[in-house]
This record gives C-alpha cells, sequence and structure tokens, in this order.
C-alpha cells in the first residue's frame, strides 16, 4: 500500500512538471511549477484521479495565459497563484507576489482561476502556481505564504498547518 502512494506521488509530480513545463510558457505568461500543499496522504485520499487534478491545473494555465496576453501595460512579475478546492467544486485563490502586483493584476488573475470550474473532491486541496507573467522571474520561495494567510495565522495567535489555517479563513 506505502509503496502504491509513493508510485502516485512520483507520477502526478512527474505529470504536473510535464504540463506546466511544456505548454506554458508563453511570452507573457509561465508557469514554473506546481506547488503541492499538502502531505501526500491527504492528498492520495482526497484527489483519487490524478488525471482529474492535472486537466484542471492544464485549463487554470490556460485561462491564466490567456488573461493577461490581451493586457497591455502589465507589470512584470513573478509569484504565487494558490488555489483551494472544497467539496462541491468550490474553489477559492490567493495570490503571493513579493514584488507587490496592482489591484488590476490581482482581479484579472483572481478571475481568471475562477472561470475555470473546480473538480469535487472529498476535502479540501490546496496547491500553488509558481508563476512569471511579462517575463517574471521565478520567486526564491519554496512555498507561498499569501498576505491573507499570515493575516489569519496572527489572528490564530500560533502556528498551525496550511490546512486548518486555510480551513479557519474560508466560510462557505
Amino acid at each position: 500500500m506505502r509503496s502504491t502512494a509513493l508510485i502516485t506521488k512520483i507520477l502526478l509530480t512527474a505529470l504536473l512538471a510535464f504540463l506546466s513545463q511544456s505548454v506554458f510558457a508563453k511570452a507573457n505568461f509561465r508557469t514554473f511549477n506546481v506547488v503541492l500543499l499538502q502531505p501526500e496522504a491527504v492528498l492520495t485520499k482526497r484527489v483519487p484521479d490524478v488525471g482529474t487534478l492535472a486537466s484542471y491545473i492544464k485549463e487554470l494555465e490556460q485561462a491564466l495565459a490567456a488573461s493577461i496576453e490581451p493586457v497591455p501595460r502589465m507589470e512584470v512579475a513573478g509569484g504565487f497563484v494558490v488555489v483551494g478546492i472544497k467539496p462541491g467544486s468550490k474553489s477559492a485563490v490567493w495570490l503571493d507576489f513579493k514584488s507587490g502586483i496592482s489591484p488590476r493584476t490581482q482581479s484579472i488573475l483572481k478571475n481568471a482561476v475562477t472561470t475555470v470550474k473546480a473538480p469535487d473532491y472529498k476535502g479540501l486541496v490546496l496547491f500553488a502556481l509558481k508563476i512569471g507573467i511579462n517575463g517574471g522571474s521565478q520567486p526564491i520561495e519554496l512555498s507561498p505564504s499569501p498576505p491573507e494567510w499570515k493575516i489569519a495565522a496572527e489572528k490564530l495567535g500560533r502556528t498551525v498547518e496550511v490546512e486548518t489555517l486555510v480551513e479557519s479563513m474560508w466560510a462557505d
């Protein structure tokens, strides 16, 4: 059983890496990496079909690329688009761009994500797309820390896992 989970994780990581590197490297948009934000055991239980998640991520990348391509004078930036999926095909998006991006760009990116219907999973699923817009460089951080998450963590007053943090701030 343990080896099956390990093989699943390896296949998922390889598939996501292939999709993000081979398809979406346009002049105005690039996905550098997909970052899974939950432990393997959690994702294995909640994502029974890796192909569905990979397809969803590909659709997100297409929507993000399409939203950026026609926008003139959008700033150059690299950062994270963080996506959460809850049962009932509900999704939420948070952004983490250390260099900062304008409210207009934030709105464009968030709207692009919300146009894609999320899969229906049995529990919360969290991941991030590490992206560059208009030639923006890859963030050096390994994982995201959106400002809203920092505020929620301060309110909790203690260190918690990312899933607990997101559940505390994301009401249906």
